[in-house]
């Protein structure tokens, strides 16, 4: 029990993320995501699902940020249809 509290950060809620994506991954695409967001700290994540379509993040927003889940997706080949964070939707046309 000693070691799960002092992995704890000492955020009250984790943010919740689900991004849409403009065209499916394919195997390398999501394979390169899944590397990308392993190497980010292991602690920062309540839930993380990557689909070809769809990922959705349940992160601590003490060790990790939005702008770099979605660097991630953006860096692994992932074009942003839509991201919603928090109940609020936002629209990515950037697909950098």
């Amino acid at each position: 029990m000693a070691d799960e509290q002092e992995n704890l950060s000492g955020a009250e809620e984790y943010i919740a993320v689900e991004i849409e994506l403009a065209e499916a991954l394919d195997p390398e695409q999501e394979k390169n995501l899944r590397d990308a967001l392993g190497k980010i700290d292991s602690q920062a994540f309540d839930s993380c699902d990557v689909d070809p379509k769809r990922i959705s993040f349940c992160y601590d927003p003490t060790r990790t940020t939005k702008k770099d889940l979605l660097s991630a997706v953006a860096r692994a080949g992932g074009k942003l249809a839509q991201v919603e964070s928090e109940g609020a939707p936002l629209l990515e046309t950037d697909s950098r």
